[in-house]
């Protein structure tokens, strides 16, 4: 089955273009590598959210990127989320700006000073992404019960689709 690319979807490239102006603070930092760029990797439907990788000089984060932007709320910042993947739960922590608003993200690799080539990292975010969007032996459909929209909104409980 062929998982459709929506890294060119009009939120991703907000959030790439973000992160741009972000780079700019962030190159004097000892945790910055220079061979690597600002991109997103993967991104596709996940509920009412994009699912992807946001690679940057100093992190690589798997991002649950709602459709519609969620206003910023500062109270929301930095709680952890679970969320169900094909692999498995994973924890998220909710953060954003008020350009992009709320998002939920769980870091893969940070720092990234390991890649020392250009193109390391892009296929490690790749390699990283199918793994978790494949369902461990004996879980496939795992997650078919749970709710995704009330799981990106913090609530945990799996339930009926609404």
């Amino acid at each position: 089955m062929t998982v459709p690319d929506e890294s060119n979807h009009p939120r991703v490239l907000a959030l790439v273009a973000r992160f741009q102006v972000i780079d700019a603070g962030m190159r004097d930092l000892p945790l910055y590598n220079g061979k690597i760029g600002i991109e997103a990797i993967g991104f596709r439907p996940f509920g009412e959210a994009l699912l992807g990788i946001l690679l940057t000089p100093w992190f690589m984060n798997l991002l649950l990127l709602p459709v519609v932007p969620q206003p910023m709320e500062m109270a929301a910042l930095g709680k952890s989320v679970p969320v169900a993947l094909p692999a498995g739960m994973r924890n998220f922590v909710v953060g954003g700006d008020q350009e992009i608003g709320l998002y939920q993200a769980c870091s893969l690799h940070s720092p990234l000073l390991q890649f020392k080539l250009p193109g390391q990292a892009r296929a490690e975010a790749k390699r990283l992404l199918a793994s978790l969007m494949t369902p461990r032996p004996g879980e496939a459909g795992s997650t078919s019960g749970v709710d995704r929209r009330r799981l990106l909104f913090g609530q945990v409980a799996a339930g009926p689709r609404a």
